[in-house]
């Protein structure tokens, strides 16, 4: 709510910021705080006015002081809650944000003082900006739901895929069958035989079944048929799709060259720390005789479930699914890369302690619909914390004491 000037309230709030240089004026009282003219008019001075008429220069007048507004209730909102943006936070994000600009922290500085703001000024602004940001963050982004429907409408309504780059280029083998006379257990049994060792070893092996060649250069998933899509979606660790069935007849795709596919690992492993009855050398000891015998007698689930003390996987033999490098630790990653499928490493430490690791199987899994998903995910929930956000500084406004002085 709006009210007009009320002489005895402007003394006070002017009386309780004597810190303000007395040629400064209140513009507007907000609660128990002020906009000062200066602050109006270091905004004014940011926007170029020549060519704007005076009804337009007004307005715009009126537009920054409703924005001091609301910042200024957005600052008083985050004190409530109780956020703080300390020392080391503030100083983090100005590294940020000279890193950004590709300059260092001193050139940063030098920067904002050749515009005539003082430095002091631009952190105690920049403050405010992060404790708005973190309000946000903690009262709307964290909050918001996206349903599973609200996804799959956003991405076929808005047909996404086709501004996705995700060119690739794809073999494809063909056994022609549109009689579906050929048994698809014998069909199998070429198409491994090509994974292994090549079409021309394949067609000399099996000469009695024609399987045609062809490569599909720079081709896009949109431009796929659904089929083709939905096996393109999990490779194996050659980058090959499984068998499937067209019209046509058996088909398999191998990619050749992708900039949407990741590789993913299927791991298990068994966490150990060191304590007072046993150090680093015990440990990997421990760690070497568990490797050992569960080579000899494949029972390396079994010690996980005992020992682990990764308690979430040790129920589930000491089992992490599968994994891409990007979801675990440096070294932990660097591990499950070196390691051959169905062996089990040496033992390695990371943050959490001392592991060794078993990797059951590897896959190259195509993450077009991840990077859509998150997209859409990214796109609904904008456009959520923003009504939330219009609509929670609308309540602000209608509970806060707001006053123009003129």
């Amino acid at each position: 709510m709006i009210r007009i000037n009320t002489y005895f309230l402007f003394l006070l709030i002017v009386s309780m910021n004597t810190s303000y240089a007395l040629e400064d004026k209140v513009v507007a009282i907000v609660n128990n705080h002020v906009v000062l003219q200066s602050e109006l008019d270091r905004k004014l001075s940011a926007v170029v006015t020549d060519n704007l008429s005076k009804l337009q220069a007004a307005k715009l007048k009126n537009d920054i002081l409703e924005n001091l507004i609301e910042e200024s209730l957005l600052e008083q909102a985050a004190s409530r809650y109780g956020i703080v943006v300390s020392d080391i936070d503030l100083q983090n994000n100005v590294q940020l944000i000279a890193k950004q600009q590709n300059i260092t922290v001193l050139q940063l500085k030098e920067i904002v003082e050749s515009q005539n703001i003082s430095y002091t000024e631009y952190l105690s602004n920049l403050r405010k900006k992060i404790s708005i940001q973190e309000l946000f963050r903690t009262q709307f982004t964290n909050r918001a739901f996206v349903s599973e429907e609200e996804i799959e409408s956003y991405i076929n309504n808005n047909n996404l895929i086709e501004g996705l780059d995700n060119k690739m280029d794809i073999r494809e083998y063909i056994l022609e069958d549109e009689s579906n006379s050929t048994e698809t257990n014998k069909v199998n049994i070429i198409f491994e035989s090509i994974k292994r060792f090549g079409l021309e070893e394949a067609r000399i092996k099996y000469p009695d079944f024609n399987v045609t060649m062809s490569d599909l250069k720079n081709v896009t998933m949109s431009s796929l048929p659904d089929i083709y899509r939905s096996n393109l979606q999990i490779l194996d660790n050659k980058n090959f799709s499984n068998l499937f069935k067209t019209g046509r007849g058996y088909v398999f795709l191998e990619v050749l060259e992708s900039n949407i596919l990741v590789s993913e690992y299927k791991v298990s492993h068994i966490l150990l720390k060191t304590n007072p009855m046993e150090n680093i050398d015990m440990i990997k000891d421990k760690l070497y005789k568990i490797k050992n015998d569960s080579i000899e007698n494949n029972n390396f689930y079994k010690y996980a479930k005992e020992f682990s003390l990764d308690k979430a996987s040790a129920i589930k033999g000491g089992s992490l699914g599968w994994l891409t490098t990007n979801k675990v630790v440096a070294s932990f990653g660097r591990m499950m890369t070196e390691t051959p499928i169905g062996q089990i490493s040496e033992p390695f430490k990371t943050k959490f302690g001392w592991h060794i690791l078993y990797l059951e199987d590897k896959r190259i899994k195509n993450i077009s619909d991840s990077i859509l998903r998150n997209q859409a995910i990214s796109i609904l929930k904008e456009r959520k914390v923003e009504v939330g956000k219009r609509e929670w500084l609308s309540k602000l406004k209608d509970q806060a004491y707001i006053e123009i002085v003129r």
